[in-house]
């Protein structure tokens, strides 16, 4: 339906529906919970202000991104090697700032569960 629209992706997830939807679509979605999954630094994050209404989202580091901070959604290979010198992710070792001990969302549901 949106072949020929500007921007088009699905980039935005609905909670109550359990979709992806395209901005296009919004108005049918219009009273629903909806997240908006953004790219950055050709990852998947999303806003940390609407996760947190969502999930604990302690202990996962955040980057700012726009004036907005954001959270990775899925664990980041390593680009270089991982040298000791401070703190890791707990699930993949990916070097982190304190106090974080997850890279990602992924990486924190990973080890919950």
């Amino acid at each position: 339906m949106h072949e020929t629209a500007r921007k088009n992706e699905k980039n935005i997830f609905c909670l109550d529906c359990y979709t992806s939807i395209y901005p296009h679509c919004l108005s049918l979605h219009r009273s629903h919970r909806l997240l908006q999954i953004r790219r950055y630094v050709y990852h998947d994050v999303i806003q940390l202000d609407d996760l947190e209404k969502l999930i604990d989202c302690n202990f996962v580091q955040s980057y700012t991104t726009n004036k907005a901070k954001v959270v990775f959604l899925n664990h980041r290979p390593q680009s270089r090697p991982f040298k000791s010198s401070g703190n890791s992710c707990y699930t993949c070792e990916r070097s982190l700032q304190d106090p974080y001990i997850f890279c990602s969302l992924f990486c924190k549901v990973t080890t919950i569960n």
